[in-house]
């Protein structure tokens, strides 16, 4: 019973606020305290301390009633550190480092015959899209192969939503991966062959993989200047290849270089290519060139017209 009481009293008197006058009266207290403490003290100092009383009294004096304010400053120093501490552990959740390509799979994946999904995701209504809808028409636009769809998916990279956005990166990190996975094996390729038909073969593949960083607008306005200079000292190794000059003509047009592009194209038709394939880029150098009357020498009716792509081309500068 009287431990009890005892307890009692204890609690009750931590519970009890402590008035300015109070904690002024016990700080009162204190110094008179060591105040007769510290007299007391130096009554017992040898000989030699004798005519130093007064200092160590104040010495004394001064570190005893010292060391109750920094106690109460560490104190409250810590407290405020373990409330730190501890709301930092709750605010701050653990990350783990996850592998994207593990988890592309997970996404909807959806075959659409004529990809309106990719309609959908242009213009100033995409806000009011679906975080699902978004991510449909990411995957068609992938799936597209068509040129700059990889440019366009790196929109997605600063959307609203984190998954769209989780999406976005990982499917531009399979196409890179790919990409660069595919340039691994070529340049392996041509390490191990010693048939010069064979090699030429190989660093034709490894240009147009090269090409391929520009065309889908994987490689940004920096570094196109890279892959082409790439693409340029790789088909350089090529003499006898048509599809090899077409690309180098592809190129220099991507350079506005287009006298050195005709070049390349007229080179490719020397060695078996088809002129009427190479129309449609001779017609864009003319035009680049603003030689618009020469634009329509290479507007083939015949072809264009069944072509749905490049039968406005034939009623715009065909001669009527």
């Amino acid at each position: 019973m009287f431990n009890d009481l005892t307890l009692t009293t204890i609690t009750s008197l931590l519970q009890e606020k402590n008035s300015a006058e109070a904690l002024l009266l016990f700080t009162l207290g204190e110094v008179i305290f060591w105040a007769i403490a510290s007299s007391l003290l130096i009554l017992f100092l040898p000989k030699r301390y004798q005519q130093y009383k007064k200092e160590i009294f104040i010495f004394f004096l001064v570190i005893n009633v010292g060391l109750l304010f920094i106690g109460i400053l560490l104190t409250l120093i810590m407290v405020l550190f373990g409330l730190a501490w501890a709301t930092h552990r709750i605010s701050q959740p653990n990350y783990e480092s996850a592998h994207l390509d593990d988890y592309t799979s997970e996404f909807p994946v959806v075959y659409s015959k004529f990809q309106e999904g990719i309609l959908t995701i242009e213009g100033d209504h995409t806000k009011e899209i679906s975080t699902d809808e978004k991510i449909k028409s990411l995957r068609i636009l992938y799936d597209s192969n068509a040129e700059g769809n990889i440019g366009k998916i790196k929109h997605f990279l600063a959307d609203s939503s984190d998954e769209t956005r989780l999406y976005a990166f990982a499917l531009i990190s399979s196409f890179e991966k790919k990409l660069n996975t595919q340039i691994k094996e070529f340049q392996e390729k041509i390490d191990k062959s010693h048939n010069e038909k064979e090699r030429n073969q190989y660093y034709f593949e490894l240009a147009m993989t090269y090409w391929q960083f520009i065309f889908h607008g994987v490689a940004s306005e920096k570094l196109s200047g890279f892959y082409t200079k790439k693409i340029e000292q790789t088909l350089e190794k090529i003499q006898d290849l048509p599809r090899a000059f077409v690309l180098l003509g592809k190129i220099h047009i991507f350079n506005k270089e287009y006298k050195e592009a005709e070049k390349s194209f007229f080179k490719a038709v020397e060695l078996g290519i088809p002129k009427e394939s190479i129309f449609t880029f001779l017609a864009e150098i003319k035009f680049a060139q603003q030689k618009y009357n020469e634009v329509s020498n290479y507007i083939s009716k015949e072809l264009f017209e069944i072509d749905i792509r490049l039968k406005p081309l034939a009623k715009t500068w065909t001669k009527s």
